[in-house]
This record gives C-alpha cells, sequence and structure tokens, in this order.
C-alpha cells in the first residue's frame, strides 16, 4: 500500500534553498539592474536562541537585463543553489528605477508569479541599494528587524511617514486621482557607534511622490512635516514649541484626525482642512500656559501642513492628497475639471486650515506657569 501514497518528489530540502529577503531595482545605462538580498534562516534562529555571537552574513546578488525578468535570469546564471522567492520582505526601487516601465516590469512579475506576497514593505533609497542591503541592526540583531523588514515598530515610536504595503502601492499607483508617497530611506552613519566604531544605520529620509504615472519628486524629511498631521495611522509624532526659536516644551502629539472638505463654485476649487489631536507634554523648558502650549502646537501644525503643500506644489505634486478627496466625493467634477490626468492646483486651492490641539497628559511634573 505504502507504493501507492503519494510522496513529495518535487520537495527540495531548506538547507538547499537561498531565501531571498529583500529584491532592489534599479536603472543605470539603459539596463534594469535586479539585485536580491539573501539571509541565513540559521543564523536568524541562533540568534534568537541567544546562541549567535558572529556577525550577520548578508549576501547581495546582481544581475543587468532589458527587462526585469531578463535581469532575474542573468542572476540565475551565478546561482550555486535555487532562490526562493517566498519570504521576500522589502522590495526597494532607487530614484532612477521610479519609471513607469520598470513599475509595469515588477507588477507583471508580482501577478503572474506565484511565490511572491503583495505584503512586501515598499520604499525607495535616495542613495545605493547594495548601502541599504549590507546596513545590519545595532546589537548584531538580524537584518529581519531593521527598518527594512519591519518598518512598523520604529513607527509606533515615532510616527513620520506611514510605512506602504505593496498592495497599497498598487492601489496607488492604478487608481486617478491619487498621489503616491513612497517612503524614502538611506544610509547614516552619524548616529551609532559599535565596538567604538561607526555603524551604518537604515534611517527614515523623506518621500518620493508619484502621480498620474510619474515621478513628480523627492522630497526631504523637513520638507514633509505636514506630511504626518494628514494621515489618520500616525501613532505618535513629536511636536517642539517655539516662540521666536526660543524652545517653550515638547509635545508628543497622537490620535490625529483629519478631514478634506473640497468647496466647489462653478470652476473655483478651494479645499478646507481640519486637523484634531491630541498632545502630551514630555519636556517643558520654559513658562507657559496650558492654553498658549495648545495654540503653538495648532499654529506650528497649520504651518508645516501650508509649507507642505506649497513645496509639493512648485513640483506638481499634490503632497497632501487634495485632488483625491474630491475623485471620491464628486467624480463627475474631478473629470470635469482634470488636465491630462491631474487636477490642477494653485496656492490659494488650499482654504482654511483648521487645528484643534487638546492636552491629554503633562505627566507627573506640573506646568511651568508664568
Amino acid at each position: 500500500m505504502s507504493l501507492l501514497l503519494t510522496g513529495c518528489w518535487g520537495a527540495k530540502e531548506i538547507e538547499h534553498l537561498y531565501y531571498v529577503n529583500s529584491i532592489g531595482l534599479d536603472y543605470v545605462d539603459g539596463k534594469v539592474v535586479f539585485y536580491t538580498q539573501l539571509l541565513s534562516f540559521g543564523n536568524i534562529a541562533k540568534k534568537e536562541a541567544g546562541a549567535g555571537t558572529n556577525k550577520e552574513l548578508i549576501s547581495i546578488g546582481k544581475g543587468e537585463g532589458r527587462t526585469i525578468d531578463d535581469a532575474g535570469f542573468d542572476l540565475y546564471r551565478s546561482t550555486q543553489e535555487k532562490l526562493s522567492w517566498s519570504h521576500v520582505k522589502a522590495l526597494v526601487f532607487t530614484k532612477a528605477a521610479l519609471r513607469p516601465e520598470i513599475i509595469h516590469g515588477i507588477l507583471e512579475q508580482m501577478n503572474r508569479y506565484y511565490e511572491f506576497r503583495y505584503t512586501i514593505w515598499t520604499m525607495v533609497t535616495t542613495g545605493s541599494i547594495e548601502d541599504i542591503f549590507n546596513a545590519s541592526p545595532l546589537q548584531n540583531t538580524s537584518s529581519i528587524y531593521s527598518q527594512l523588514d519591519n518598518p512598523l515598530d520604529r513607527y509606533s515610536q515615532s510616527s513620520f511617514v506611514a510605512p506602504l504595503y505593496f498592495y497599497k502601492f498598487i492601489w496607488k499607483w492604478e487608481e486617478e486621482g491619487q498621489t503616491l508617497l513612497l517612503p524614502a530611506l538611506s544610509v547614516t552613519e552619524d548616529h551609532w557607534m559599535e565596538d567604538k566604531k561607526s555603524s551604518s544605520q537604515v534611517q527614515q529620509a523623506g518621500i518620493c511622490a508619484l502621480q498620474n504615472k510619474q515621478l513628480r519628486g523627492c522630497f526631504k524629511h523637513n520638507d514633509v512635516r505636514g506630511l504626518r498631521w494628514m494621515e489618520k495611522k500616525t501613532v505618535r509624532t513629536p511636536l517642539l514649541l517655539q516662540i521666536k526659536q526660543k524652545p517653550i516644551a515638547m509635545m508628543v502629539v497622537s490620535k490625529i484626525k483629519p478631514s478634506i472638505e473640497p468647496k466647489l463654485s462653478g470652476s473655483n476649487l478651494v479645499f478646507n482642512i481640519k486637523v484634531k489631536a491630541q498632545g502630551a507634554i514630555t519636556e517643558q523648558e520654559n513658562p507657559a500656559t496650558e492654553k498658549e502650549m495648545t495654540d503653538l502646537a495648532a499654529k506650528e501644525i497649520r504651518k508645516q501642513i501650508k509649507s507642505t503643500y506649497l513645496i509639493g506644489l512648485q513640483s506638481g505634486a499634490d503632497l497632501l492628497g487634495l485632488s483625491n478627496s474630491l475623485y471620491r466625493s464628486n467624480p463627475k467634477a474631478w473629470y470635469r475639471l482634470k488636465k491630462e490626468g491631474t487636477l490642477p492646483l494653485k496656492p490659494e486651492s488650499l482654504g482654511k486650515i483648521e487645528v484643534s490641539v487638546g492636552l491629554s497628559d503633562v505627566g507627573i511634573a506640573k506646568i511651568l506657569k508664568k
């Protein structure tokens, strides 16, 4: 009877597979450059059990070709074992790779090959993919706990740009009226040291914005500080309260509830924004009343939202997602007003910005009043 039982004839021993952890895409001299980052599951298990003391071995593969698949098969030529794609955690573009034909190519690959999942973190690097893939987390922990593979842990402690799953990347890429905000990463050696040597760590660097299937521009961290106030998923984010460059207090803001209301009168279109939030004082440098601090917070949030909108407008990017709010609430008006696939926005298209900040916690210490 045992001869009649089905067997796993096509199964591959796990030690005879290379597990791809991350994929990178670049575009150089008219060719697609395809990167893979490999991690050893054996090393990960040893580290989690506390037995691993050696630095994690990271292998990076590189293939080139006219298309993504062509570059992938170029990489296969030098691969010693079969590559497994079922554990891919991250997809990283370079700015040069944010081209319609390359994005279409990776969508084709993801849609057609059964091993890929849509819950892959998607991002862009402003530097080198090799540098991003080679950066290891602190304390000899595995790369699966880095911002590349696990951005939610960092985001829950300090929210700035919301991490993006691949399925949301597809939705925002394909749907009209959407602005796709791709989190940008870079590598820094300025913040951490190990064994008295600088340690290369992945850090947030801002965003790259795509609209109507075209790259509108990449924006640095300080240029898009207003984005966090328009994101419902923001968990907690810091806000420095100042008067004439003099620090008053540090507030951690949470429970953010933004809304956008399009107002249309003929062809005149204005967007009004409302933001409600709760703040907690974590540090106070100089005396101020609770009302003064909440007023300062509301003023600074308004300033950051407007600044981000105007900076995006210079590159033709709708960073606040105003176009999408009209597309969803009044699609007929959106189709009537759009030009070349996008809604024409002007500085005066941004109307009132109403911000209400409540103080939920001041800590054990009392407020230093004047």
